[in-house]
């Protein structure tokens, strides 16, 4: 009998977390700045602003969310596309923070004809949901280049600020 109320409450908690779960997609877009600092024998800095549009794909459960985040958009001369993985914590406060690590990124300066070769890359950012449908991001990330100009190996550090409108979609 008491094996059997245990199964019972196994099952019941096994469903009841299930419904919780669900595939996650939430495109989203806003305007933002690259900064680029590069070293070459004098550091050349720039700072451009634009428009970026986005989205992500993944699984939420409970209060977290991973998945796969991909945007892209043109600020000044530079055009820049990147793919990352992202985790999520959606809290009850009307706030979420969350993380991400990018592990492709191609950015473009319509200026030159260089190869920006990507080195590395993170984000974080928070995100306020207290409005129905939406969620109001804010962004910041650095991603790591590297660009030979005359046979020259020179860094390249982009640091970006997004501030984004995004819809969250649970399935």
């Amino acid at each position: 009998m008491k094996t059997s109320k245990l199964f019972i409450a196994l099952i019941c908690a096994v469903f009841s977390v299930q419904s919780y779960a669900g595939f996650l997609i939430e495109p989203y877009a806003g305007y933002g700045t690259i900064a680029t600092t590069t070293d070459v024998p004098s550091d050349d800095n720039e700072t451009e602003a634009g428009a970026f549009v986005g989205g992500r794909l993944g699984y939420s459960f409970l209060l977290v969310s991973a998945g796969i985040d991909y945007n892209t958009g043109s600020a000044g001369d530079y055009d820049r596309t990147s793919t990352s993985a992202f985790v999520g914590v959606d809290l009850p406060i009307l706030l979420r923070f969350y993380g991400k690590y990018t592990f492709s990124s191609d950015l473009e300066n319509s200026d030159n004809d260089f190869d920006y070769d990507f080195k590395s890359g993170y984000a974080v950012g928070v995100g306020f949901t207290g409005l129905p449908f939406v969620s109001l991001n804010l962004e910041a990330g650095a991603e790591k280049y590297e660009v030979e100009v005359l046979g020259q190996d020179y860094d390249v550090d982009a640091a970006n600020i997004l501030a984004t409108v995004s819809l969250p979609l649970d399935f």
